[in-house]
């Protein structure tokens, strides 16, 4: 395997003539030790990554060769497994049985969604630009500095107080404004950005200071004292540029994928609850035992296993 990296290095680099010739599906890919991987089976393992994933994770030589590395050991392991008689144990048996469910449920779910006739959303998707318009512009952005007062080496108190005697006095006199940023403020980010706070009503910045900048009407506005995680805040607007429409056109695309996950979704959930709400019959007994079932004398239960569950249990 250690040449492995190398000879795909040279595959990938080959001619496009070359890749296109056909190949056998049984043709041995590698060999080791008494296991063999063909190229059907990595056709097996590849299948199950989304079709619009595939290429660009076989585009990288150490993923391939990671994915072959596993699968070798994967099938020396089974093979060892065969070899000790594991595969005719009832229990490993009954997994075997449930991997095969789990494969089999896959790939009818990929069916159904290859077997969907999707309609033609370019009317509505016309229909809910025209009734939405806000909603597919490109949104305002403003600009702001700001003083931070902080609070970890002052009392919230003095630290509210002196805010609150910062926003007086640049309300009184804003063109101190700048000078109190580089001489009282404590963002250690104002030795590069002199306070300037770009985007400022971004969802990647805290929320209290996004929404108190996205009040702000005007350059020159000055917000109240605004509390944060960091501190006291006194925010100026720089500039604003309000919201503006996209066309239909730059946007038509868009709303027709949205508009076409939705209903994919929606066929999808209809037919997952159809099945769901089929009349099951239960042992209530049996049912109840499962609690203990697993328990073994003296053992404790662990409580944080217990809500965790497993990943079957977290399917929606």
């Amino acid at each position: 395997m250690h040449k492995l990296l190398f000879a795909l290095g040279l595959a990938l680099s080959t001619t496009a003539a070359f890749a296109a010739e056909a190949k056998p599906e049984d043709q041995v890919l590698i060999t080791q030790g008494e296991v063999k991987l063909t190229m059907a089976d990595v056709d097996a393992y590849v299948a199950r990554i989304p079709a619009a994933d595939r290429a660009g994770f076989m585009a990288k030589p150490e993923r391939i060769q990671t994915m072959l590395r596993n699968m070798l050991l994967d099938r020396q392991l089974a093979a060892e497994a065969r070899k000790l008689g594991l595969d005719k144990d009832p229990l490993v048996q009954r997994q075997i049985g449930l991997a095969t469910d789990s494969t089999l449920g896959r790939v009818r779910t990929q069916k159904l969604l290859e077997s969907l006739k999707v309609p033609d959303f370019s009317a509505q998707a016309e229909e809910e630009y025209l009734a939405n318009k806000s909603k597919y512009s490109v949104p305002a952005r403003v600009d702001v500095k700001h003083i931070l007062i902080g609070d970890k080496t002052r009392t919230p108190e003095e630290a509210a107080a002196l805010a609150q005697d910062t926003l007086a006095k640049v309300t009184k006199n804003p063109a101190q404004f700048d000078a109190l940023v580089e001489s009282l403020s404590d963002d250690p980010s104002k030795k590069d950005n002199h306070g300037l706070i770009e985007n400022a009503t971004s969802s990647q910045l805290v929320r209290p200071f996004a929404e108190a900048s996205g009040k702000l009407a005007k350059p020159g506005d000055l917000s109240p004292v605004v509390k944060t995680t960091f501190g006291y805040h006194i925010i100026r607007a720089e500039s604003i540029t309000p919201a503006k429409p996209r066309p239909y056109e730059q946007v038509r695309e868009n709303i027709i994928a949205s508009l076409t996950k939705e209903w994919t979704e929606k066929q999808m959930r209809g037919h997952i609850d159809e099945l769901r709400n089929m009349r099951s019959e239960e042992n209530a007994e049996l049912l109840l035992s499962l609690r203990d079932r697993y328990r073994t004398a003296g053992a404790s239960v662990d409580a944080t296993a217990v809500d965790a569950g497993t990943e079957s249990d977290k399917v929606e």
